[in-house]
C-alpha cells in the first residue's frame, strides 16, 4: 500500500516537473518572438505569423486600425438649457468635451449621402434649437471623423470637412469643407443621448456669429474671450544623446530598422544614415528624420496589398503614421504632439500632412510638421521635423473672435489661433483669418 502511494506521488512529481519545463520554454520562446523585429520579416513567414497570432500582429490591418483619432478637435459647442457653451484650444478641455459629445455624435454621424446647402440654410437651422459643433483645423475625410466618434458614414473618405454641424432643431447635419463648401443631411440624435450629453458637458458661453459678419455662420464667438497664451522658445534637441527620450532604438523600429541597422556619419556625426537593402533612414541629431523606400519592398506597410479598400485602407494608413509620430516625438522628448491637417489621394499614392500641437494650439512653420507618402499601404518616403519648446513667463491675449469677425471684410471666411515664428527663435500665438484660395 505505502510502495503504490510512493509511486503516485513520484508520478505526480514528475509531471510537476515537465508541466514547468514546458512552460518555462514556451516563456523562451515567446521573449525570444517579442525581441525580434517584425517589420523586417516577410509577411508569409512561420515566424511572422507565429508572432502576429501570438501577439496580434505588427503591421497588419486589425493593429493599425485602432480608433484613434489622428486629428484633434480645436472646438466644440454644445446648446445647454438654451444657451450655447463651448471650450477651445485647450487638450484638457478637448479631451473632456470630447467624452462627453462623443455617443451624440456617433448616432448624428451614420449616413450616406450628402447635398450641398445654402448658408441660409444654415443660419436658420443655427436660430432653430439645440445645436453642437466639432471643428478641425485642416480637411479631414468625414468617414474617419465618424469612425472616431463611433459612427460610420458610408463612402466617407471622399469629402473632407472642417467644421460639423448638428441642428437638433432641424433634425439635419451640416459640414464645411475646408474650402468653404456647405453640405447637409438628414441627421437626428435620440433625445436622452442629447440630455446626456448636455448633462456631462462643460464649457464656456458663446454663441454663433449668424449672419451679422463676413466670417462663416457657425464661427463661435465667445463671452468676453481671453485666451491667454504663453509666447514659446525654441529648445534644442540631440536625439543622439544618450539622455534623449527614448533613444533611437524605438524610432528605427517603427521605421523597419533594428536597433544594430548599418548607418555612416555626416556632418561630424551631426546626420546618421541608416541604411539595409530596401529603404533609407536620415536622422539629423537636431530632430529632422527623412525616410525614403520602394514600394515593393518596404518594411513599413498600413496593411498588405488588397487586403482593404476604401475608409479602411485610409483609417489604416493614417493609424500608421501617427504611430510612427508618436514614437518619433518620445525619441525626441518634444512637448508637442500631432494632429492630422489635410490628406492627398491620386491614384494609388495617398499623402498624409500633420500640424504639430503644443497645448492644443497649432504651431505653424515655413514647412509641414509631417508628411507621409504610401503606395497600396506601403510607406514609400516620410519627413518629420522635430520641435521642442519651452513657454516664456511672458503670455499674451489672443484679439477674441468677435473683434476679430468684426474686422473681418469680403467673402465669409474662417478664424484660426496659432503660433507663428516671429523675431528668431520665439514663436508668438495670434488669430488669423482662412480665407479661400480664388
Amino acid at each position: 500500500m505505502r510502495g503504490a502511494e510512493r509511486s503516485v506521488k513520484n508520478t505526480a512529481k514528475n509531471v510537476s516537473l515537465i508541466v514547468l519545463v514546458l512552460l518555462l520554454l514556451t516563456l523562451c520562446a515567446a521573449n525570444w518572438l517579442i525581441g525580434l523585429n517584425v517589420a523586417q520579416m516577410p509577411a508569409d513567414s512561420l515566424l511572422r505569423r507565429a508572432h502576429d497570432q501570438l501577439f496580434g500582429g505588427a503591421v497588419g490591418y486589425e493593429l493599425r486600425s485602432s480608433g484613434v483619432a489622428a486629428a484633434e478637435p480645436v472646438q466644440l459647442a454644445l446648446t445647454v438649457d438654451g444657451q450655447l457653451y463651448g471650450v477651445q484650444y485647450n487638450v484638457t478641455d478637448m479631451d473632456a468635451a470630447v467624452a462627453a459629445v462623443r455617443d451624440l455624435w456617433a448616432q448624428v454621424l451614420t449616413g450616406e449621402e450628402l447635398d450641398p446647402a445654402s448658408e441660409e440654410e444654415l443660419s436658420a437651422a443655427l436660430r432653430a434649437g439645440d445645436c453642437a459643433e466639432l471643428r478641425y483645423h485642416g480637411a479631414i475625410p468625414l468617414g474617419a471623423v465618424a469612425g472616431w466618434m463611433g459612427g460610420v458614414w458610408k463612402d466617407g473618405s471622399e469629402i473632407y470637412v472642417e467644421t460639423l454641424v448638428y441642428a437638433a432643431g432641424s433634425e439635419r447635419l451640416f459640414v464645411r469643407t475646408s474650402d468653404g463648401a456647405l453640405y447637409a443631411a438628414a441627421a437626428k440624435a435620440d433625445k436622452s443621448v442629447l440630455e446626456s450629453a448636455q448633462k456631462a458637458f462643460r464649457g464656456l458661453p458663446c454663441k454663433f456669429s449668424g449672419e451679422s459678419y463676413a466670417v462663416y455662420p457657425e464661427t463661435l464667438l465667445f463671452d468676453s474671450e481671453t485666451l491667454s497664451l504663453p509666447l514659446l522658445k525654441n529648445e534644442p534637441i540631440d536625439l543622439f544623446s544618450t539622455r534623449s527620450g527614448t533613444g533611437l532604438e524605438e524610432l528605427l523600429q517603427v521605421f523597419g530598422f533594428t536597433a544594430y541597422a548599418d548607418f555612416y556619419a555626416e556632418q561630424n556625426d551631426q546626420v546618421r544614415v541608416f541604411i539595409d537593402n530596401v529603404s533609407t533612414l536620415r536622422v539629423s541629431a537636431t530632430g529632422l528624420l527623412q525616410y525614403a523606400s520602394s514600394a515593393e519592398n518596404t518594411t513599413v506597410r498600413a496593411y498588405e496589398e488588397g487586403e482593404v479598400s476604401g475608409q479602411s485602407a485610409l483609417d489604416a494608413q493614417m493609424d500608421c503614421a501617427r504611430l510612427i509620430l508618436d514614437a518619433a516625438l518620445r525619441a525626441g522628448e518634444t512637448n508637442t504632439h500631432a494632429s492630422l491637417y489635410a490628406i492627398g489621394q491620386e491614384d494609388r499614392q495617398t499623402t498624409l500632412v500633420f500640424l504639430q500641437m503644443y497645448g492644443g494650439v497649432p504651431v505653424l512653420g515655413e514647412s509641414d510638421f509631417a508628411t507621409f507618402a504610401f503606395e497600396d499601404g506601403a510607406l514609400v518616403s516620410a519627413t518629420v521635423r522635430l520641435q521642442r519648446f519651452e513657454a516664456q513667463d511672458m503670455s499674451r491675449i489672443v484679439l477674441p473672435a468677435k473683434q476679430a469677425a468684426a474686422g473681418a471684410m469680403g467673402e465669409p471666411c474662417g478664424l484660426m489661433v496659432a503660433y507663428r515664428e516671429k523675431e528668431g527663435e520665439s514663436y508668438v500665438p495670434a488669430r488669423f483669418y482662412l480665407k479661400n484660395a480664388d
